[in-house]
């Protein structure tokens, strides 16, 4: 009865309390998933009106940039009508009538509105129609801005150089009496182009006029295409709209996101802002949105009920697991109790000698049956203690008290301590604990009770088993969950010993943190360049020792800049943090991943130990795996940002199984390796060669004499004739720099104008060249140019158009004879700050030629952004002008698309008769070329001009 009686409560009560706090846990984590599930909606809800708001502007942008593009073709097609000798004629012919029925049919094809034509006295000549009130128009002019943009227009207009304006003005009566004008409107856009007459003259300007409509044909096809509405605000007013039809449109207030409500229609608008104080707004059906925050809470809400599901299982299995190793210890403990009970009853019946079961287990139950030996004893003896037992009571009696007391102060002082302390006898069994111990250990009260041994303390409290002798030693333990404790062991007099237990995991973490912070990148978690070194210094000190050899790979990512100018540094370091991730896995056991700094990372990699394996190889598939990897793309800030890199190996001995190299100079060769990579367009891998070392020596005694040519005056100019292959006359002169060492003699252009431009002495040299260019034209008789290079790298300071002011009036010479050549990857890359020098150069004056024609990528939208005065074909196609159709067929081209544009074309590196006929056959302008004359040096140039000035004597 008892048996079953305990071993019922104990199964039962162990049951029902796992059940209650798996219960609690399954509900704790409903009421959890519930509430994240609420804050991931709030949250989804403000990320998907940030993403709409983000799509809106781009739309936004996308429709004002159509805008733009109409206007721009609106303004050419205005400035084509301008320039036709027909119109000037009709113009100023006075014919009012005939003027009228020949605009008219231009102005349907330019899409503008009206037109009206001015003489340099801004008096009103003609206009579009025939009953339009002229002298209303010359009454009006005044009152408006275009008075000032005509004269100022006409003021700086000459044939060659002809521009005109277009302003965005406010639609008033004022304006539309100037203009001549019956339509109403808003805003008008103001298109201005100079006349000219038959000697290239300024007589007069011609002003058309652009009404912006309420349905613009350029937006409503971009709505159709898009699916978005475009609206055009004026404050609160609508001025143009494009897409449905929203009677009384307004916006709101705008969101966080910078969403305003449509009011009347459901939709929400992103606005950006326009001219004259306009605002264009993409607008987008609100139930968008709402699809959109919809979908990613109902993925969710599926994941939390898929984690209940798996929870609920994982708690039933766990109540059947506890419950079975219940029964099964319950049985080892209910049934000798039962046997020890039923001994226990024949004691108390008198029968003192009768034997005692289970006295040999070391356990709980051991204990109880050896008491019930000592009992048998203690009850043979009692009849004779009991007299003493009496007497000794007064004295107990009395010293009970004083025991109390001290035991109430040792207590307090005990457990009040900062660390936990057990005391053990000379038999090893526990003696005194503190609460601060049972705390440490997460022991329940009661647990050692019974003088349990150290072993049996040290399990409870979760410790490995002790030394054999540990007394008068100070341990470390790392507890399961992460925390450490100092364990301090002082022997005793009476061969016991003191524990003093104290939880120092905070200073443990602090030194940890500390370490690893010293040791490793802050951005990426990865080994900084401090213990890469002294991994590599290991690994190379393995390999001197006659271990495996060790293989240096350094890795640099290639317009990781752009990254962060684009997207910002934020973006930029979770870059690195996800390139670091690709390089460490795929990396193999044993190699280290470290970043350098900035945008470099390197890898440290051993030698196999496999029969067999070839550590350069090795390395070189590391390298083309890495490569391969950094070309998938990267997602950042929800955009795909690729990443590829250039990379170098270096390998220990590689070169001599002698050379036998410190960390540093292998990890120096590696980034060596890396330049090379780098210097030969990038994204590629190269591997260490002992000439690498060499060229890097050479390059720098290149850049170090270079510099020093600069500074004294070694730098040289020659200059190539230009012919005008119409007059047979010489045009200009191209300047060439030449440089003759002391000691080495002639050194090539090719060679060191790329150093000079990756050193950065470009901007030194390119003014040597620049000055003495302007200095020997002003020598030249007549109006002879000066053609000059310009690298692409002189623009990256911003102060070319400078630059070239001050040398112009230093020199004095005419900006109209100076020539700057450039390569079209200028305005392919050109900035604001770009642009702005190109176009101040273009006001001082200053020729521009697109060099190396037809080698790049986009020559002719070059070309159509930039106005150039001359195109000079790349000598490529001059050298096989006999030899391939293709060739021929483009130098024709070229040369008709030079005329058409009414640009002069040159021909470079012409060395035949055959092919300088052929040059001439196809109608280019000039030409250049060994075969009417070599570069000549700067005294020989006034000789040359004096004996041979004619392209035919030249040839």
């Amino acid at each position: 009865m008892l048996r079953r009686s305990l071993r019922a409560r104990l199964v039962g009560a162990t049951l029902s309390t796992v059940a209650l706090a798996l219960a609690g846990l399954v509900g704790l984590v409903v009421l959890r998933s519930g509430q994240t599930l609420s804050e991931q909606a709030q949250e989804v809800s403000r990320w998907s009106e940030s993403q709409l708001s983000g799509r809106l502007r781009s739309d936004a942008k996308l429709a004002a940039s159509r805008l733009q593009m109409q206007r721009e073709d609106v303004e050419r097609r205005f400035a084509t009508l301008a320039r036709r000798w027909d119109v000037s004629k009709a113009v100023f012919s006075g014919n009012t009538v005939a003027a009228s029925e020949l605009m008219r049919p231009a102005l349907a094809l330019a899409d503008i509105d009206g037109v009206i034509a001015f003489d340099r006295n801004l008096r009103a000549l003609t206009a579009d129609r025939v009953d339009a009130d002229l002298l209303a128009a010359n009454a009006g002019l005044k009152s408006t801005p275009l008075a000032a943009a005509l004269r100022g227009m006409m003021d700086r207009n000459d044939p060659e150089r002809s521009t005109g304006f277009v302003q965005t003005l406010r639609w008033d009566a004022g304006l539309a009496r100037a203009l001549a004008a019956e339509e109403s409107g808003s805003v008008v856009d103001v298109l201005g182009q100079p006349l000219f007459d038959d000697f290239g003259e300024v007589i007069g300007a011609l002003v058309g006029y652009r009404v912006l409509r309420a349905r613009e044909p350029t937006l409503e096809a971009f709505a159709s295409l898009s699916g978005r509405d475009v609206l055009i605000f004026s404050g609160p007013l609508l001025l143009s709209s494009a897409g449905a039809e929203i009677p009384g449109a307004a916006l709101g207030e705008a969101s966080g996101a910078g969403l305003h409500p449509v009011t009347g229609s459901g939709k929400v608008a992103r606005c950006i802002p326009l001219a004259q104080g306009l605002r264009l707004c993409a607008a987008a059906p609100l139930s968008e949105l709402e699809q959109l925050a919809g979908k990613v809470v109902g993925i969710g809400e599926e994941s939390s009920r898929s984690l209940l599901r798996t929870l609920g299982a994982a708690a039933g299995f766990t109540l059947c697991l506890v419950a079975l190793v219940l029964l099964l210890l319950s049985g080892r403990i209910t049934r000798p109790l039962v046997r020890i009970t039923q001994t226990v009853a024949e004691v108390a019946r008198g029968n003192w000698h009768v034997a005692v079961p289970e006295v040999g287990r070391q356990d709980e139950v051991g204990d109880i049956a050896r008491a019930v030996v000592v009992l048998e004893h203690s009850l043979a003896e009692r009849d004779q203690l009991r007299g003493d037992v009496f007497r000794q009571n007064e004295i107990l009696t009395e010293r009970e008290g004083q025991l109390k007391e001290q035991n109430s102060r040792f207590d307090a002082a005990l457990n009040n301590m900062s660390q936990g302390l057990c005391l053990f006898g000379p038999h090893g069994r526990l003696k005194v604990s503190n609460a601060q111990f049972l705390r440490i250990y997460a022991i329940p009260p009661g647990a050692l009770d019974g003088d349990p041994t150290q072993g049996e303390v040290r399990r409870l409290a979760g410790l490995a088993e002790a030394e054999t002798d540990t007394r008068g030693r100070t341990e470390t333990a790392t507890l399961a969950d992460g925390r450490c404790v100092e364990i301090t062991v002082e022997p005793m007099a009476d061969g016991g010993w003191v524990e003093t237990h104290e939880d120092v995991t905070a200073s443990v973490l602090a030194q940890a943190r500390i370490t690893h912070l010293a040791t490793h990148d802050a951005v990426t978690g990865l080994p900084n360049r401090v213990l890469l070194a002294e991994r590599l210094a290991e690994a190379v000190s393995e390999h001197a020792r006659g271990g495996r050899a060790v293989a240096a790979i350094c890795l640099d990512l290639d317009d990781f800049k752009s990254v962060n100018d684009t997207l910002g540094h934020p973006a930029g370091d979770e870059l690195l943090r996800q390139v670091g991730r690709r390089l460490a896995a795929s990396s193999p056991p044993g190699s280290t991943v470290a970043r350098l700094g900035g945008d470099e990372f390197a890898v440290v990699l051993p030698g196999s130990d496999l029969p067999g394996s070839s550590l350069p190889d090795e390395a070189l598939r590391l390298a083309q795996e890495a490569l391969r990897q950094l070309k998938r793309p990267f997602l950042i800030a929800d955009q795909l940002v690729s990443a590829e890199a250039s990379l170098g190996i270096a390998v220990s001995g590689a070169q001599d199984p002698r050379d036998i190299d410190d960390g540093d100079h292998l990890l120096r060769r590696a980034d060596l390796a890396l330049y090379v990579a780098k210097a030969e367009g990038g994204r590629r891998v190269r591997v260490f060669e002992p000439d690498m070392e060499e060229r890097q020596h050479q390059r720098r005694w290149l850049e170090r004499e270079l510099k020093l040519a600069i500074e004294t005056g070694q730098i040289a100019l020659h200059y190539q004739p230009l012919f005008d292959l119409a007059t047979n006359a010489v045009t200009g002169f191209e300047a060439l720099a030449r440089w003759t060492h002391p000691e080495r003699g002639p050194i090539s252009p090719g060679e060191f104008v790329p150093v000079a431009e990756a050193t950065g002495l470009i901007d030194a040299l390119g003014l040597t060249v620049l000055r003495t260019a302007c200095a020997d034209a002003m020598t030249w008789p007549g109006t002879l140019r000066v053609a000059v290079n310009i690298s692409p790298l002189q623009f990256r300071k911003g102060d070319l158009d400078r630059v070239v002011e001050q040398v112009l009036r230093a020199t004095r010479l005419p900006s109209q004879r100076l020539e700057l050549e450039i390569t079209e990857s200028v305005i392919l890359s050109q900035d604001r700050a770009t642009h702005a020098m190109l176009t101040q150069l273009r006001r001082l004056g200053v020729r521009f030629s697109m060099d190396d024609f037809g080698t790049g990528y986009s020559s002719l939208s070059s070309l159509n952004s930039f106005r150039f005065d001359k195109i000079k074909l790349d000598q490529s196609f001059v050298r096989n002008l006999t030899e391939r159709d293709e060739s021929a067929a483009i130098v024709h081209v070229v040369a008709e698309l030079g005329r058409i544009l009414k640009i002069t074309t040159t021909a470079e590196g012409v060395e035949t008769a055959d092919q300088l006929a052929r040059l001439r056959a196809s109608g280019f302008s000039e030409v250049q070329g060994f075969l009417l004359s070599r570069p000549i040096p700067a005294a020989g140039v006034a000789e040359f001009l004096r004996g041979r000035s004619g392209l035919t004597a030249a040839a």
